[in-house]
């Protein structure tokens, strides 16, 4: 058992002890040492610091201590994590993961897995949000990917416990409008469009269909009077759906119905419903720059992206007095918390009209108090 060596040195209290470590994919036992704590009033002998020693030691000498958790988090970030997220994760996921993990490797510094504590969590947090200014959100991904990777850390016996879970989310910046397309904005570029983009927005706008989702759609998902949402297609990626409850048919309104089948007259019929001239998945990043943008700037409309359409559906529908749940239902959301919260945007004049009902409501209490 081990009891390691206390000593002083510049002013703090030091540990050596020997663990080991992961060398070039090799168990290789290490003489290390650690800060205890500073030399003060609390900390004046070696006994008074012997039990941070040991909370240090029982790891090893209960012999639950594993070696991969001597790496840094940025090596375990970086070469156990990610290489996870890439097998187990939607692509675009994984990318997005990979986007986080360099916006926080800068501020990683050398500290290692298992010396990880929940103030270490908040000042990584801090740092990340005081080194440019970030959305509340886009703070709350970073700890969201933090949380991630130490609960697989944790999953496989690195780590006894994930210091994130408690961390705080530092004050972001105000949260931009996200955009949503009024019934006026569709019909306009629509009027604009030529084919193949004028179905494909058509097709965005009255599906609510994720980008990747349309991408994905084949002409035996094309039911008449419904399309089935069975994959969707990322880069070169085909994949499932991105959740369960998103594998689901959708209703087409008889003015989708008609465009899409006259635009399977236009085509062979067989394969992708929009597709290139090598029959895979059109991109649409290519449409939105070669044809979207160009037609939509010559009549002064403005392209706010593929996903306006999914939230202009939802409000749209909740405007025309659509229940939460069946908005959900149609956008193929998990939780109604997600649909009533991102995708259902405040209108103005809808907010005017409530507090209007509400001046009403109010003078006409204020009448039966008077009569009373």
């Amino acid at each position: 058992m081990q009891r390691g060596i206390i000593y002083k040195k510049s002013g703090s209290w030091l540990l050596q002890y020997r663990r080991d470590e992961i060398v070039d994919g090799q168990v290789v036992r290490k003489r290390v040492a650690c800060k205890l704590a500073p030399v003060c009033d609390q900390y004046r002998s070696e006994a008074s610091v012997r039990h941070l020693a040991e909370e240090i030691l029982a790891p090893l000498n209960a012999r639950t201590a594993r070696a991969e958790s001597t790496q840094t988090v940025a090596g375990f970030l970086e070469n156990a994590y990610l290489p996870h997220c890439r097998e187990t994760l939607r692509p675009s996921t994984a990318r997005g993961y990979l986007d986080v993990f360099r916006l926080v490797q800068p501020h990683l510094g050398d500290i290692r897995l298992r010396e990880v504590r929940t103030s270490d969590i908040d000042r990584l947090l801090r740092a990340v949000a005081d080194s440019k200014a970030r959305s509340h959100n886009a703070l709350r991904n970073v700890k969201s990917f933090l949380s991630g990777a130490f609960r697989h850390a944790k999953r496989t016996d690195a780590i006894s416990e994930n210091p994130v879970r408690d961390s705080a989310i530092p004050r972001g910046k105000s949260k931009s409008d996200t955009p949503a397309y009024t019934l006026d904005e569709i019909q306009a570029m629509l009027a604009a469009l030529k084919e193949p983009a004028r179905t494909c927005v058509l097709t965005a706008a009255l599906t609510g269909l994720r980008q990747s989702e349309i991408r994905g759609l084949r002409w035996e998902d094309f039911r008449g009077d419904e399309l089935l949402v069975a994959r969707s297609v990322w880069g070169s990626h085909v994949r499932e759906t991105k959740t369960l409850s998103s594998h689901a048919p959708i209703p087409v309104l008889p003015i989708l119905k008609r465009a899409l089948e006259e635009h399977k007259a236009r085509n062979s019929g067989d394969g992708y419903i929009f597709h290139g001239d090598t029959g895979r998945p059109l991109v649409l990043a290519n449409l939105v720059r070669r044809e979207i943008r160009p037609a939509l700037k010559a009549v002064g409309l403005r392209w706010k992206g593929w996903h306006g359409f999914r939230r202009g559906l939802a409000t749209t529908l909740y405007q025309l007095g659509s229940p939460g749940k069946i908005i959900q239902s149609v956008l193929r959301h998990a939780h109604l918390n997600t649909t009533m919260a991102f995708y259902v945007k405040p209108v103005q004049a809808e907010s005017h009209k409530a507090m209007a009902k509400l001046e009403a409501a109010f003078t006409k209490s204020a009448r039966r108090s008077r009569v009373a």
